[in-house]
């Protein structure tokens, strides 16, 4: 597996996306030449990344930094191959195009999403069991339509390959505070997690617990929304600025990793954090990618 990050060459915030999460604040403003520096120290930090950026900035995709919502990569497929998104709000949709060459760059296969429900991608899927179990969370950027018709489409692209298909576990988020998965839910392991607490729906938790066991699934309460935004990157999980030195520890002791902490304030004020700004590739032709990490491939004019 490797990583794509996109600098924020594009990124800022407007009126209109004021309301699409609960972050963004009319009075907040991008200070960019800060944002572009602590993306740059994230993607000097994450092991394995091949960086885009924009030949032409353009601020009709204000959001393309939020790279975690451009696609959900298969793993346990013979060639790499994603499921292109199908964005909620215009502005994201507007990243299609770029996507679709970046991909096309990467010699990545793409797959259409096949329906109008929204699907915004790894940023409400975590995978389990070594790609056997994927969790997707729906109710603010997707709903029980988009569980449906991924569990469907998965069944016929792991199929056609003749790989049994995942099993796939809609999970409702009733928190508008955890409007993506990856807010709410931290994979610390292949076989365990860290919940946000009141961020899923009791009954799904349950369902969560039976797939992984229940002393896999640790329910915490914190006032730090985005410390669950966060990444297992080898020795290390990355996270953003905590606003509560216990909380480093805790992290720690969970997952056994060293916690590195990474300023991401810029991208909070629209609603995102480290997570929201790394998408992950699953590619057999990852020890060909490996010396790639600190390259910058051009992206779509």
């Amino acid at each position: 597996m490797y990583h794509i990050t996109i600098k924020p060459d594009s990124y800022t915030l407007k009126e209109k996306q004021i309301g699409q999460n609960p972050y963004g604040d009319k009075k907040s403003k991008i200070n960019k030449q800060e944002a572009s520096k602590q993306h740059k120290v994230i993607t000097h930090t994450l092991e394995n990344n091949i960086n885009f950026s924009l030949k032409h900035a353009t601020d009709s995709v204000p959001d393309l930094v939020f790279i975690a919502s451009g696609c959900l990569s298969l793993p346990r497929l013979p060639h790499s191959l994603i499921i292109l998104p199908n964005m909620k709000y215009a502005q994201r949709k507007a990243e299609l195009p770029y996507l679709k060459e970046i991909f096309a760059e990467l010699q990545i296969a793409t797959v259409d999403w096949p329906a109008q429900a929204p699907f915004e991608g790894q940023a409400e899927c975590k995978w389990f069991h070594g790609g056997e179990l994927l969790i997707v969370g729906y109710g603010f950027r997707s709903n029980k339509e988009t569980v449906h018709v991924l569990r469907n489409l998965l069944d016929d692209i792991y199929t056609s390959y003749g790989v049994k298909p995942p099993t796939v576990l809609g999970v409702n988020l009733i928190s508008f505070n955890s409007y993506h998965l990856d807010i709410a839910m931290l994979a610390t392991s292949e076989i365990s997690c860290l919940i946000q607490k009141d961020s899923i729906k009791d009954r799904d938790l349950y369902k969560i617990e039976k797939e992984l066991g229940k002393a896999q699934v640790k329910i915490i309460e914190t006032n730090d929304p985005f410390c669950l935004n966060s990444i297992i990157d080898g020795k290390n999980l990355l996270t953003h600025k905590l606003n509560n030195p216990e909380l480093k520890d805790f992290l720690e002791t969970e997952t056994g990793k060293s916690v590195v902490e990474l300023d991401t304030s810029e991208f909070e004020k629209s609603g995102g954090s480290v997570r929201c700004l790394v998408l992950d590739i699953y590619d057999p032709r990852l020890i060909k990618r490996k010396k790639q990490s600190t390259s910058c491939p051009s992206s779509p004019k």
